[in-house]
Parts: structure tokens; C-alpha cells; sequence
């Protein structure tokens, strides 16, 4: 005999206040008592006596000059605390795995390190591909996806001394046919803001393709890039094709997960 699976009960008033805090925190601004009460879909007089709870916890704080409500300091506490138990290595390694099973390509996992894009994890297909990448490589900043990701989405200060050291260098050049003016540079790095991804195609690697998506955290900043890579004959590096799309999900679900909005 299967014993049916209770709902866990909880505390009503305690779900409904949280609309309030949930309107709060979806705008992103302070509002006022009639929005909020809009909102969360209660008269302003009930959303009116949550209030005053949540600023005696200081979970809200209302200004005095506009009478407009916000997050109060407590709330900033708890996000805070919740964000330093989070470690975005941490997070990214099931999502990896999980995209790589889901796509049936090989896919990495890169942090900007002392000496460039740096390789910390790999999740391989169940068709592993034969490329010289393994945790702890360093990708040319405009000679893949990987690199092309960083180069687009972390301040200039960090990358440019990265990237006119790559132009300088031969060897690089002769690798990833690096051979780009300063005009070519900021056409590409553009498409990829636009795009929300950057693509390899036969670079470095010739038959090998890629696409890279950057993750981001609470501060909106590039914490993570995820890199998918595949044989050409098996790997579509449109836009808008299915490898694309599922990376860009993937890569926006580990992003909200870090704070990112």
C-alpha cells in the first residue's frame, strides 16, 4: 500500500508578506504603498500591516521623504551571507555536466586567471574529441570562444595588456591566426555583446568548432565563461541553432543562481 505524500504545511501570513518582499526585490527600486499593494495583489491596508512588521525586522525601511518602501538593511544582510556561501565553481560543475550530457558535447568550464582565460574543468561527450585542452590551459584571448568571451565582457583594463601581448606573440599568431586590426578587434567583441555568445569556427583547432557563453554574478560582472566544443560535422554554430540556444540557457539558469538580474 503506497502511503500518499503529504504536502508540508506552512505559515499562510508568512507566504502572503512574502509577496511583498518578492515585488521589492522583481523592481528593483523602491515603491510605494499602493504599488506594492498592487503588486502583490492585496488591500493597501493589509500590505500596509506587513510592512510595519518587516521594518520593526528591518527587513524594509520606508523613506521618510517620499514614503516609498525598499529593502531594509537586514535584508541586505541576508543576501549578502547567502552570496559568500556560494561558490560559483561550485554551482557551474553540475550545470556543466548536465549540458554536456544534454547537448552530447564536450563542454568546459574557464575563470580568468593570472595569465589569461584559464581552463578549470571539462565535462567530455561520450564522443570525446582529441584537442589539447585540460584544466589549467590558457585560451587565446581572440583565437577562440573562450577567449573572445573574456575579451568582450571584462573591463579593458585587464584584457587589452593580455591581448597586444598576444599580437606581439608569433607562436600564438601562428596557433590561433590571431591577425586582427584594432577595427577587426572591436567588430567582433561587439557581436558577441550582441550576441551573448562568441563562436570558434575551425579556430585554433581546424574541425573543431565552439561556442562560448559568459556567466555572470550578483555584481554584474563575467564571473564564469562556459565553452561547448565538437566536430564540425556535428556541431552547428548558428545563432540561433539548437547548441546555441541550450548554452545560452544554460548559462543564464547558473547566472541567476549567483545573483545576477
Amino acid at each position: 500500500m503506497t502511503e500518499k505524500i503529504k504536502e508540508r504545511r506552512g505559515i499562510g501570513a508568512i507566504e502572503v508578506g512574502g509577496l511583498l518582499l518578492n515585488a521589492l526585490v522583481n523592481s528593483g527600486r523602491a515603491l510605494s504603498l499602493g504599488d506594492l499593494a498592487r503588486e502583490s495583489g492585496m488591500p493597501a491596508s493589509k500590505a500596509h500591516a506587513y510592512l510595519v512588521s518587516f521594518g520593526k525586522l528591518g527587513l524594509i525601511e520606508q523613506d521618510a521623504a517620499t514614503g516609498a518602501y525598499q529593502l531594509g538593511p537586514f535584508a541586505l544582510q541576508m543576501g549578502l551571507v547567502s552570496l559568500q556561501q556560494i561558490t560559483p565553481v561550485k554551482l557551474a560543475i553540475p550545470e556543466v555536466n548536465r549540458l554536456a550530457a544534454s547537448m552530447d558535447q564536450t563542454v568546459a568550464l574557464a575563470v580568468w586567471g593570472s595569465h589569461g582565460p584559464t581552463v578549470i574543468y571539462i565535462a567530455e561527450s561520450s564522443r570525446p574529441i582529441h584537442v589539447n585542452m585540460h584544466a589549467g590551459s590558457v585560451m587565446s584571448m581572440l583565437g577562440t570562444a573562450t577567449g573572445l568571451v573574456f575579451s568582450a565582457f571584462l573591463p579593458s583594463n585587464l584584457v587589452d595588456k593580455v591581448i597586444v601581448r598576444e599580437m606581439q606573440d608569433e607562436q600564438v599568431i601562428g596557433q590561433a591566426g590571431v591577425q586582427m586590426s584594432k577595427q577587426d578587434i572591436a567588430g567582433v567583441l561587439s557581436e558577441v555583446r550582441q550576441q551573448g555568445l562568441a563562436r570558434a569556427q575551425g579556430l585554433p583547432i581546424p574541425g573543431i568548432n565552439a561556442l562560448s557563453a559568459p556567466v555572470f554574478n550578483h555584481a554584474r560582472a563575467l564571473s564564469l565563461v562556459m565553452t561547448a566544443t565538437g566536430p564540425k560535422g556535428c556541431f552547428d554554430t548558428s545563432w540561433d541553432g539548437k547548441l546555441a540556444t541550450a548554452l545560452r540557457a544554460s548559462a543564464s539558469r547558473l547566472s541567476r543562481q549567483l545573483g545576477y538580474t
